[in-house]
């Protein structure tokens, strides 16, 4: 089983607003089971390998969970301990203590709901959905001459969410792109200086995707990179997505 995890945040880097309102806390997860979502169990240090774990349902105020991989020293030696539970959803990145986990007599796991669940949701302005357009990829500047193509999932006015391939370059939080730019066929849009904000797996397994804010953009990378969320959104909304790139100021 080939999976992607990926590792709990500090939580001195998490910033208040992060954190779900506790009468929100359940909805909140209820949301993510019908996909069956997978999620890490981390040890509560946050360092170490994560145990692959399937959230399945809620039960008497129990999560409960199921793994297919058996961790060191067999499921019973997680019994009475605490993990950092990561899931990363279309939603953001999800993140809470699972505590005094159980096995039930079907081998699933089972913790009490969380009274503390973090939502990391980087981007507070509307998205809109990358056009769909094989000719548009945002380009990544990986210095001496070498540049990876990458596709926009999504889009906001300082944010984007790019697909690549796993392994192509490292992807990490808290790194940054340099003098990236829009391309479609021979045109391009200027500079854009990029931070990744998190990163999730994507939707097959060789590749992944980075969740970026805008990095101190000049007055000119501002203005393309709302252009273009703008003329995507805008063609969607008048049935002419296959020509978006029509309002986009840097395709001219």
């Amino acid at each position: 089983m080939r999976f992607n995890i990926f590792p709990p945040e500090g939580l001195k880097s998490i910033e208040p607003r992060f954190h779900v309102e506790p009468r929100a806390i359940t909805k909140t997860i209820e949301r993510e089971l019908h996909k069956i979502p997978l999620a890490g169990l981390y040890p509560i240090d946050g360092n170490g390998t994560a145990i692959p774990v399937s959230i399945l349902d809620i039960r008497q105020g129990l999560l409960v969970m199921k793994s297919e991989i058996k961790p060191e020293g067999g499921f019973t030696s997680l019994i009475g301990g605490h993990r950092i539970v990561v899931l990363c959803s279309d939603s953001g990145k999800l993140q809470f203590l699972a505590s005094n986990l159980k096995l039930n007599d079907e081998g699933n796991l089972l913790c009490p709901l969380p009274a503390d669940l973090i939502l990391i949701q980087r981007r507070k302005e509307f998205r809109t959905l990358g056009p769909a357009d094989d000719d548009l990829n945002f380009v990544l500047c990986l210095g001496a001459g070498q540049e990876l193509l990458t596709k926009v999932i999504d889009i906001s006015d300082h944010g984007i969410l790019l697909d690549l391939r796993l392994g192509a370059t490292e992807v990490e939080v808290g790194r940054y792109w340099h003098s990236g730019y829009f391309e479609r066929l021979r045109l391009r849009s200027t500079t854009i200086d990029l931070e990744i904000k998190n990163v999730r797996p994507g939707t097959d397994i060789d590749r992944i995707r980075a969740g970026c804010e805008l990095y101190e953009p000049k007055k000119l990378a501002l203005k393309e990179f709302e252009s273009t969320r703008s003329a995507i959104e805008n063609a969607r909304v008048q049935s002419r997505l296959n020509r978006w790139y029509l309002g986009a100021s840097w395709h001219e």
